[in-house]
């Protein structure tokens, strides 16, 4: 069955968590993250408000540090 991500700007925690889970269950899943859902990811990073994008960094460290190099050169964030 595919899968549809889409592509959003984050307004709130929930969907920062919630990109996280969705992140955290297709690299448990897959070993990695599939270039739709890496390039749907970056995008969003790119675009979140600063304090969001800081906040889905560090529960990605705290969940899946293994999925960090997919965003470290694109968001930066503490």
């Amino acid at each position: 069955m595919a899968r549809t991500i889409s592509v959003l700007k984050w307004e709130n925690e929930g969907e920062v968590e919630n990109a996280v889970h969705d992140i955290k269950a297709e690299m448990d899943q897959k070993g990695g993250l599939d270039k739709d859902t890496e390039r749907a990811m970056q995008h969003s990073l790119r675009v979140a408000d600063p304090d969001l994008a800081n906040h889905f960094l560090q529960r990605i460290r705290e969940q899946v540090p293994e999925a960090l190099h997919y965003f470290e050169e694109h968001g930066g964030g503490a």
